[in-house]
């Protein structure tokens, strides 16, 4: 007995059409192997089909090995191809494939099974591989009547119709790259196990072509890391359940469904059961989106994945529809987002609206706020410097002589920032201050001194964090006379160095820097008044500083603009104090409170070309204790601890520094 049994049109005569005909009851043992590539005959001159096994009527056939049916056509357009023909019989047929199944058309017009007897049944429990050439007429499979089940391993390539009183169902893992169609009451189920891929669009529904036909019924189970990509504007399918991944791949297509035209799908689903996974792409400024749409019944907990996109124009204000059930449908499923998205810089997250799920803005995305929160950053560094260089003129006026060069150190940490949307911000920071100064004349009430200085900040951002560098220099006067009564004056000019690193909601990293300059001017007056040792000064001061706008371009695609503006502070105090007084040193302790207020700092923020406005208007209390002491008329030292807790920030630091005086 031969391995093989090979059948072919070679050596047979122009009539013959058929290369295997299955009549009565009988098994084939051995692999059958049907090699076609000769041109087909015709009958009365009329091309006809080929089949490379043809079943007729009351045929009971078991292949229990491999069986492999390969033909083409050539460039013969009129002759149809057919791997496997089961067609116009009274009687019926039993067909089972136990081992591989193998067909491979090369032609214009194929099809791999074509069944079209109502009592006709193939079964293949071995694996089953259809190979169609890709037209318009050629289907893997086509079923219009009769019933043919694959339990194997599938691997299918080419359109899938099942229609009048066609069953198909295909079990197993399977990989199909075609369109898949029920129509006039046919019936396909597919549970496809994990690795199992589908690449088409789905139908159930009636032909629009043919209205008068009724729908068909298509059930897909797709176990979990199986997939699911539509490839056309909109699928429609009976029942989808499983743990399977769906997402929409069609590109370029103009569809129109809701009264609008976008480049998205849609996908109808009768029945929803399971946990699906889909991937929907959307453009939440349009209000467009790959959209699911149940209309019987839905139940289970779905996933929806959502790619973020930092360069999309939002405003925070949009609605987006991504799920829309029937009012009169069963409803009990729950669906979820893999993670809330960013889009421009708004973060939205899934809620139920009804029986729909919608995206809606929640807050700004985490890179929108480390843009964005420059603002705070800066302005609270520049508000820091000031304070620390005022502090160092007033412990001045207690060292005695003038001419001298001082060094100042700083840190301290700001947080609970209140600034509409732009909350929770904290920084630590750290700094100095480096000058000299130098009385006009002996006996002049005026002293001129020049400074420079460096800090250094360290904010935190919601899922990052960043740096912040400023370089600040300046002028500065002061005028005490022997009543008590001083003036000090400072103009000042930073430049601000930001940048900062965050993760998404996507735990993607996204970066950004900026930079800006800033000028100030400030004035404090008060006047000390000596009770033997002890003594109370009351203090007022007044700041005016501008900060220039800049923009950052974050690499998530996000363009944020910060506004320049204008700060006007006042600060109304006092301090109270202890002297201890000797030939050649003195010892000042004090302690001091007073009220700060910001009477303009008004500002905004773009994010793409979204305008949000930013104020830093508000009060504070400004409190503190302090120590220093001078020694010799020529070295002071100092200390001081001070809290400004507020509705805007809360502010705590330690001051320390020294002071010569030649």
């Amino acid at each position: 007995m031969k391995n093989k049994i090979i059948v072919g049109l070679a050596f047979a005569t122009p009539l013959t059409a058929m290369a295997l005909e299955l009549q009565g009851n009988q098994t084939y043992t051995d692999e059958i192997n049907i090699p076609v590539t000769h041109n087909w005959s015709e009958v009365d001159g009329i091309g006809t089909g080929y089949s490379g096994i043809e079943i007729h009527e009351n045929s009971n056939t078991t292949f229990a090995k491999n069986v492999t049916i390969i033909e083409s056509n050539g460039n013969n357009n009129n002759d149809f191809l057919h791997g496997i023909r089961v067609w116009a019989i009274t009687g019926s047929s039993s067909t089972i494939f136990n081992g591989d199944l193998n067909i491979h058309l090369h032609g214009s017009d194929s099809i791999g099974i074509d069944m079209g007897a109502p009592n006709s049944s193939i079964i293949v429990n071995g694996k089953t591989t259809l190979n169609v050439d890709d037209s318009e007429y050629s289907y893997a499979l086509d079923i219009d009547d009769g019933s043919l089940t694959l339990n194997g391993e599938s691997l299918i390539n080419g359109k899938i119709m099942v229609m009048a009183g066609g069953n198909l169902k295909i079990n197993n893992q399977s990989i199909i790259n075609g369109d898949i169609e029920a129509y006039d009451g046919g019936v396909i189920e597919l549970h496809l196990q994990p690795g199992s891929k589908i690449i088409g669009s789905i139908h159930s529904n009636a032909d629009p072509d043919y209205p008068d036909d009724d729908a068909g019924t298509l059930i897909m189970d797709l176990a979990k890391n199986a997939s699911w990509d539509i490839t056309s504007n909109d699928s429609y399918i009976t029942q989808l359940s499983g743990q399977g991944n769906i997402r929409f791949i069609n590109d370029n297509l103009n569809i129109t469904y809701t009264n609008h035209t976008n480049n998205f799908g849609q996908l109808i689903i009768e029945n929803l059961k399971g946990g699906s996974n889909f991937d929907l792409r959307s453009n939440i400024v349009t209000g467009q989106s790959d959209k699911i749409v149940v209309t019987n019944s839905a139940e289970g907990t779905h996933t929806i994945n959502l790619t973020n996109n930092g360069a999309s124009n939002t405003s925070g204000e949009e609605k987006l529809t991504l799920v829309e059930i029937d009012d009169n449908a069963a409803n009990t499923a729950v669906f979820k987002i893999n993670h809330d998205v960013d889009y421009g810089g708004y973060r939205y997250n899934l809620n139920k609206d009804g029986n729909n799920w919608v995206l809606r803005s929640n807050s700004l995305s985490s890179s929108a706020m480390a843009s964005a929160g420059f603002l705070n950053g800066n302005y609270l560094m520049s508000y820091v410097e000031t304070q620390t260089l005022l502090k160092r003129l007033g412990d001045m006026r207690n060292s005695g002589e003038f001419g001298d060069v001082w060094l100042r150190g700083f840190s301290g940490k700001l947080d609970s920032f209140a600034g509409g949307k732009l909350s929770k911000f904290d920084m630590s920071y750290h700094g100095f201050q480096f000058g000299a100064d130098k009385q006009l004349a002996d006996y002049s009430p005026f002293v001129v001194g020049a400074f420079v200085g460096q800090t250094y900040g360290d904010p935190n951002y919601r899922k990052g964090d960043g740096s912040l560098r400023s370089f600040n220099a300046g002028l500065y006067t002061s005028y005490f006379d022997y009543t008590g009564l001083y003036v000090d004056v400072v103009g000042k000019y930073a430049r601000q160095r930001n940048h900062f690193k965050v993760r998404d909601t996507a735990n993607n990293r996204v970066q950004g820097n900026g930079h800006t300059n800033g000028l100030g001017l400030s004035m404090e007056l008060g006047k000390k008044y000596m009770f033997q040792r002890f003594y109370i000064e009351p203090q007022t001061q007044l700041s005016y500083s501008h900060q220039n706008g800049t923009s950052i371009n974050a690499t998530n695609g996000l363009r944020v603009k910060l506004g320049n503006y204008n700060s006007l502070i006042g600060r109304a105090s006092a301090l109270f104090g202890y002297e201890i007084r000797n030939e050649n040193n003195n010892i000042n302790l004090y302690a001091k409170t007073g009220i700060v207020r910001e009477f303009n700092g008004d500002t905004y923020y773009k994010l793409n070309n979204s305008k949000e406005s930013h104020s830093f208007k508000g009060n504070w209390w400004n409190n503190g204790l302090g120590v220093s002491a001078n020694i010799n008329h020529q070295h002071t030292i100092y200390f001081d601890l001070e809290s400004s807790p507020g509705h805007k920030f809360d502010l705590l630091q330690v001051n320390g520094g020294y002071r010569y005086s030649f």
